[in-house]
């Protein structure tokens, strides 16, 4: 009796071969996953509003290691927004909130660049509140003045990346201090920020218009 061929003929299947290829397809994978996270690194994050309430936001950053965030994607959860919003920006977020019915966020532009995209803001600090369709920019002088004294929202990206970030977490280690001639750390001050407003504008050419 003749045997059956093998639909492979006589050589053997390449078993070695496939393997090879999945474990360099697992590589590939891996290091796009991981050159994704840390370009793209997002986390969720506990925040303490004025009220007293706590909540949890999401945050999701356009991060340059030689340069800082480039643009950022809050998602925030509130009956005061009727649901899920997104908050996009080219800031650092600094500070969500909600003040009688509004809410109220707020950002920092990183460079030069961000700096002319909001037209160098006088305050430094580029703020928004919801509209009902949208997060409509206004001054951040109009914003009400007990959430324009500190920051509420980790505009740093969080040593380690962790999925969440904890009330507990914040209060033990904010984000380091940072600045040369200013320092800028979770209180804000507001001459210093208007000094690196000037300074930035004058490095770009102009000096702080909007407000």
């Amino acid at each position: 009796m003749k045997k059956a061929l093998s639909p492979y003929g006589s050589k053997p299947f390449p078993w070695l071969v496939v393997v090879l290829g999945l474990l360099v397809l697992s590589a590939a994978a891996a290091v796009g996953w991981n050159w994704y996270q840390t370009r793209y690194p997002s986390w969720y994050e506990e925040v303490r509003l004025s009220d007293g309430r706590v909540i949890t936001i999401h945050q999701k950053r356009e991060y340059y290691e030689n340069y800082g965030t480039a643009q950022s994607w809050v998602t925030i959860d509130l009956p005061e927004l009727g649901g899920k919003q997104v908050w996009h920006s080219y800031l650092m977020p600094q500070r969500v909130d909600v003040v009688d019915g509004k809410v109220h966020v707020f950002g920092a532009p990183r460079g030069i660049k961000e700096n002319k995209i909001y037209n160098y803001p006088k305050q430094y600090m580029v703020a928004f509140t919801w509209n009902g369709d949208g997060f409509e920019r206004v001054a951040f002088l109009n914003l009400p003045a007990l959430i324009r004294s500190s920051k509420n929202v980790y505009s740093c990206i969080p040593q380690p990346l962790e999925e969440r970030l904890r009330i507990e977490t914040k209060e033990q280690r904010w984000c380091p201090v940072s600045g040369g001639r200013w320092k800028f750390g979770k209180d804000i001050v507001l001459s210093d920020y208007e000094a690196l407003a000037n300074f930035y504008a004058k490095a770009g050419g102009g000096k702080p218009i909007s407000d």
